[in-house]
């Protein structure tokens, strides 16, 4: 069993303790299911573009590096199962 220590801000925490106490979690436990749907699902379980606000440049680099994951669209194309059949008249 892994470690993982982080440091953020008192006001932080408390706020992350009293939201994730209405959804029945403690943070460390809202922290690790996190990470457990991240790494199932190969990617951040939410847009990342609210966080970078004025640099649009590293954005496209995100969704660039995002894309090349084999499978990260996994889920997301699906096709008709009539797609090769004739076009009816």
């Amino acid at each position: 069993m892994a470690t993982i220590q982080i440091s953020i801000d008192d006001n932080t925490k408390i706020v992350a303790d009293s939201l994730f106490s209405g959804y029945g979690l403690n943070t460390e436990s809202a922290l690790i299911k996190f990470i457990s749907i991240a790494v199932k699902q190969k990617s951040i379980p939410f847009s990342l573009g609210s966080f970078i606000q004025d640099d649009s440049d590293e954005l496209e680099i995100i969704r660039q590096k995002r894309l090349s994951v084999k499978g990260s669209l996994k889920g997301k194309v699906w096709m008709a199962s009539d797609f090769d059949a004739p076009w009816k008249k």
